[in-house]
Parts: structure tokens; sequence; C-alpha cells
């Protein structure tokens, strides 16, 4: 499991707003301890915040931990980059087969339109259900709602 340090910020009724660093620690699997996301473009510094059930109780300035299940980001990178890329390698293929060169770019932007598509729908359904992420405080958890 990946497991970041976070800090809870707010309590307000049933829910907690809690907050991580930016960049990640290494994840404890390797020796690169630091490593872990250092140089890539894109990748914001400032702290990230999540809004979660607060089941357990806490309150502001306790530290929490947030936990991903084993195998879960290699599944979601593996959706990410292949999924749509199969798709649009498919949709390239039948259009060629079909018409030539034209309908092969429209199949590619079909194909890679309906991967994006597919991908959406299981971001929504994943955040309807709570299970992307989860918040451990001792030997309690708390699942992640969408951020508003």
């Amino acid at each position: 499991m990946s497991r970041c340090d976070a800090v809870v910020i707010e309590a307000c009724g049933t829910e907690v707003w809690v907050e991580m660093a930016g960049r990640a620690s290494s994840c404890g699997s390797c020796e690169s301890t630091g490593a872990c996301q250092t140089g890539l473009p894109g990748l914001s510094a400032a702290p990230r915040r999540y809004r979660l059930d607060n089941i357990i109780g806490a309150r502001v300035g306790d530290h929490v931990q947030l936990i991903v299940a084993d195998g879960t980001l290699w599944r979601a990178s593996l959706a990410s980059y292949i999924l749509p890329l199969l798709l649009a390698i498919a949709g390239a293929m039948a259009g060629q087969s079909a018409a030539g060169d034209e309908w092969a770019v429209i199949g590619t932007v079909a194909g890679l339109g309906c991967g994006l598509v597919l991908l959406r729908r299981k971001e929504i359904r994943a955040r309807r259900e709570g299970s992307l992420f989860s918040l451990q405080v001792q030997t309690s958890e708390v699942r992640f709602k969408e951020q508003s």
C-alpha cells in the first residue's frame, strides 16, 4: 500500500478537510527517498486538500494517512494510457479498411474519444462509490468524497 501523511485543517459537521504536501516523498518501496515526482513538468508543489467523511472523529490538527491499495495506481495508469490508445488504433484500422486514409483519421479520433468517455464514466462511478482512496487514523477508515 502507498501511504501519504496529511493533516486535518478543518472539521465541519460530518466532514473534514485534510491537506497534504503537493509532492509526495517516496513510497517506501525503493531506496530513492524524495525522488518520486521530482523534475516532472506540471506538478505543483502547492499543498492539496481533500474533503472526507469524518466517521473517525478527527479534529483539526490530527495527523492522518491517505492510503492507496496495492495495484490501484498501476491499474489506473494502464487504463488511462492503454485503453484510449487501443481504441484509437482499432478505430484507425476500421476506418482504413472501410474507406481509406480520411476515414482512418476519423476512426482514430472516434476511438480516442470513446476511450476518454469510458475513462470519465469509470472515474464518476469510482467517486460515487467512494473507492478511490482511504484515510486512516488508527484502525478506522474514511472514504473520499468529490472535491467541491
